[in-house]
């Protein structure tokens, strides 16, 4: 069985995403999952400004305050589970996470858009959607 990635990020949708995805594990034998927290990109001009080492710390501090409460979420379960935070355009990173770590599917959330555009997917889902060379289950 390959693995099952869980783009995360705390939000309610990215918290029953966790849990559809732990349900898919448990019901595949030897189906590993994998957590990523994806940070938005930092420009090039604020490293310039600030230190390089200071917004790495930060970076870090922040992927690991995101992933926290997955990772007591799947500590129960006996899951085997990897845990990764990376920066840039999300829907890119995940689709190359994906790609580069031998990942069977992408399960992740979606955002409800409001009354009229409801019936959409969120941005990131549908760009995942285009990008990734898996199949993508998405959990309302």
């Amino acid at each position: 069985m390959s693995d099952l990635l869980v783009p995360y990020d705390n939000s309610p949708s990215a918290q029953r995403a966790l849990d559809h995805a732990l349900a898919l594990a448990s019901a595949r034998s030897g189906t590993r999952l994998q957590v990523l927290s994806v940070l938005g990109e930092v420009g090039i001009d604020t490293r310039e400004l600030v230190d390089a080492a200071e917004i790495d710390r930060v970076l870090a501090a922040e992927a690991a305050a995101m992933i926290d409460p997955a990772r007591a979420r799947v500590a129960s379960t006996g899951i085997a589970c990897t845990y990764h935070s990376a920066s840039g355009v999300p829907a890119r990173v995940i689709a190359d996470h994906a790609r580069s770590h031998g990942v069977g599917e992408i399960v992740m959330g979606t955002r409800g858009l409001g009354a009229i555009p409801g019936l959409l997917l969120g941005s990131v889902a549908q760009r995942v959607l285009q990008l990734a060379d898996c199949p993508v289950t998405l959990v309302k």
